[in-house]
């Protein structure tokens, strides 16, 4: 008899596969990012007015851990702090010229490491799929995590 495997399990093997494969890939193309700091140049992507803070809630992550990301992030120079415009203490993550060429890399394997995994499957099977993701996220209480930010403030 199969034992059936919780939904936990299933959705972390799954992310973990995903993320080993993304990995694999930075080294081969010499890209030196973790999946991590691709998550965080994304978001920075999809939001012009994140902070710090913003990060580590939504990536439910200590912001120590946060604050390493971005550091190597900035390092790299592939993102910079700016002042608010409306509250001066507060410090914009924001997306340079190089962390979008960088991040426009990383989406292009990101979709071929997509199409290697989703080999196979038929497209009304991923529909399904792809609709079962979406009612989980909407029953865990997720809203729309991201926004456009037009030409996502190129510096």
């Amino acid at each position: 008899m199969e034992s059936r495997k919780p939904l936990g399990y299933m959705l972390g093997q799954s992310l973990r596969v995903f993320k080993s494969q993304m990995v694999s890939e930075f080294k081969k193309k010499e890209i030196e990012l973790s999946f991590e700091q691709f998550v965080i140049l994304h978001m920075l992507n999809s939001n012009c007015d994140l902070i710090q803070r913003d990060l580590a809630t939504q990536l439910q992550k200590d912001k120590s851990i946060i604050v390493r990301q971005i550091n190597g992030l900035l390092e790299k120079q592939y993102i910079v702090r700016l002042t608010n415009k409306d509250d001066k203490r507060i410090k914009n993550l924001i997306l340079t010229k190089k962390g979008f060429e960088v991040l426009n890399q990383v989406k292009a394997i990101a979709d071929e490491v997509s199409e290697k995994l989703l080999t196979g499957i038929p497209e009304t099977d991923l529909e399904i799929f792809r609709g079962v993701l979406l009612k989980i996220q909407q029953n865990g209480g997720a809203e729309e995590e991201f926004f456009n930010c037009g030409l996502n403030q190129q510096k």
